[in-house]
């Protein structure tokens, strides 16, 4: 568990350093053309490849966290085998989406790589492959949380809890 932590603690680091990068380059940008009439060029690419990459991991962190919105009504008055049976359903859905995302991105991540941005001269393939870590990375959690609700080491509450039952406490 302290390396999940570990890990967990680098993606929000990586997060808060990705923010600052788009909140320095998009000021700095800014700045210069209202300023100085011009402006660098290279940051309009580089901001969008970092806002990319930033939606992608804070929804992974997001996930780990339970900082996602759920609706619970119906899951909440449930019997605990029936809790159970949702999470299998569930997990299985977000599990689909996760290798569809995944598989999508390392397909487009394959078609772009010899390919490059006209300015940055970073490769194309950039987002697509932090696309594919991010499914990869999201299929893990689901299945992890899963394997543990199912085998009983975890209440099933758990897989649907959200951001506003934080609040609530």
């Amino acid at each position: 568990m302290p390396v999940l932590r570990m890990a967990e603690k680098l993606l929000e680091a990586m997060v808060a350093l990705l923010l600052f990068a788009l909140v320095a380059m998009v000021f700095t940008n800014v700045m210069l053309r209202f300023f100085m009439n011009s402006g660098i060029v290279v940051t309009e690419e580089v901001s969008r490849i970092v806002l990319s990459i930033l939606i992608l991991s804070g929804a992974v962190l997001a996930l780990i966290q339970q900082r996602h919105i759920a609706m619970t009504l119906v899951v909440d008055r449930l019997p605990e085998t029936a809790k159970k049976v949702v999470v299998a359903v569930t997990g299985a859905v977000m599990l689909y989406g996760n290798w569809l995302l995944a598989k999508g991105a390392w397909m487009q991540a394959t078609l772009n790589f010899s390919s490059s941005y006209p300015i940055s001269g970073l490769p194309m393939a950039t987002i697509y492959v932090a696309a594919t870590l991010a499914g990869a990375a999201l299929a893990l959690v689901v299945a992890a949380r899963m394997v543990l609700i199912l085998a009983g080491r975890m209440p099933a509450d758990r897989f649907f809890q959200a951001a506003s039952a934080d609040i609530a406490e």
